[in-house]
């Protein structure tokens, strides 16, 4: 029964590991953020060029903001599959120790054993 148990897990991990891995966007192309807009010299700058930038860097920090949030969303996504990757990791390293352990035992078993003679 454990052999079936280790074989079954062994076969979830190797199906679904790629699966989650797929589903994983790219970090470089999920987390693009818009460059800040242009600051005008307050030494020489118009009225009308501070509004206008003051306007603009508004707009730019709720686009920002929203940019921050949905790249935090992604980074919690890749944590958790992270996570999952590492159990999966952990599970299929304690599966191999324990079959090794399980043949060293039968292996230990049957040396022991009297060897008929031919």
């Amino acid at each position: 029964m454990k052999r079936v148990a280790f074989g079954a897990s062994a076969f979830v991990l190797a199906v679904l590991t790629p699966v989650a891995l797929a589903q994983t966007p790219a970090p470089a192309a999920a987390c693009r953020f818009t460059p800040p807009p242009v600051i005008p010299d307050g030494a020489t700058a118009t009225n009308a060029a501070m509004n206008a930038a003051r306007e603009a860097l508004q707009t730019w920090r709720s686009t920002r903001a929203a940019e921050i949030a949905a790249c935090k969303t992604l980074l919690d996504q890749a944590q958790a599959q992270l996570n999952a990757l590492q159990v999966a990791h952990n599970q299929a390293v304690t599966e191999t120790d324990a079959a090794i352990a399980a043949f060293s035992a039968e292996n230990a078993e049957y040396t022991a054993r009297a060897r008929p003679r031919r």
